[in-house]
């Protein structure tokens, strides 16, 4: 997929400018432009017994405009020193409407650039991601807090696994896969009775270095780490500086109870990471 119309989805300029600095950095290298969704939550109602709310709602609600008004002006700022060509959004939804109104917005991108959630904003990120990934039908790239500008998608790692999820986060970063220098195609504990092939991984690098890409395939043994671990583990041994896969290849109520690859990624990656759904 051509990577050319970026968006990315920021709650404040200093809070979220590892998400700008990289949005920025991969609409320096397509030549593409720079979309950023700049968000305020509605306030929800406050619940007074014996009170008149109204009075007390509209305050808050114009406090929460003149933040994002502070907040616009901030980013127009920060983008007065910047060469890449910039419009910026700004929205107010409630908070349960997130994935409504951004999802709808980023269904008109070709990808979307998002905060990790952590531990100082779990909520507002996490919404903002899931509105991203589940109701957009487009890629999303996870920027962890502590990412340093750099170019993006030197080395990209795949990783890999035969599901939808991940066959389509490979075609969503096509573009990015084949322009890389390197690819490193990984797999843990694959073997041909859990739908890899004869070969596993064989496949899918043979069908990558078709399309043009530079590729190597590890099959690894997690050797007792989690899955997310050895690939974590493999991304800083090789210096990839993008992975690319699947998100929730299984129900996220699942991922929630008894954990999973896609949920320990978006707690623990030190990369950004390119996820498909």
């Amino acid at each position: 997929m051509s990577v050319r119309d970026l968006l990315a989805i920021v709650t404040s300029q200093a809070g979220n400018e590892h998400v700008i600095a990289l949005a920025e950095q991969l609409a320096t290298q397509s030549g593409g432009r720079l979309t950023v969704a700049l968000v305020n939550w509605m306030p929800s109602l406050p619940g007074i017994e014996g009170f008149s709310i109204a009075p007390i709602y509209d305050d808050l609600v114009k406090q929460a405009q003149e933040r994002l008004e502070r907040e616009r002006t901030k980013l127009e700022e920060r983008f007065n020193r910047s060469a890449t060509v910039v419009a910026i959004e700004t929205f107010m939804p409630e908070f349960g409407a997130a994935g409504s109104t951004l999802g709808m917005r980023a269904r008109h991108a070709d990808l979307t650039v998002v905060a990790r959630p952590d531990k100082d904003d779990a909520s507002s990120a996490r919404a903002i991601l899931d509105a991203s990934l589940f109701e957009s039908g487009r890629p999303v790239i996870v920027v962890p807090p502590d990412w340093q500008a750099a170019p993006v998608g030197r080395h990209v790692l795949v990783a890999w696994k035969p599901t939808r999820e991940a066959a389509r986060a490979l075609g969503d970063a096509d573009e990015m896969i084949t322009a890389a220098e390197r690819v490193s195609v990984v797999t843990v504990e694959a073997n041909p009775s859990r739908g890899y092939g004869e070969q596993p991984g064989a496949d899918i690098a043979a069908r990558l270095a078709f399309r043009g890409a530079k590729v190597e395939l590890f099959n690894l043994d997690s050797g007792g780490r989690s899955e997310t671990r050895t690939i974590l583990d493999q991304a800083l041994l090789v210096g990839a500086d993008l992975i690319v896969m699947g998100g929730y290849g299984r129900p996220r109520l699942s991922e929630l109870v008894f954990g999973g690859v896609t949920r320990e990624m978006l707690h623990t990656a030190k990369v950004p990471v390119l996820m498909s759904h």
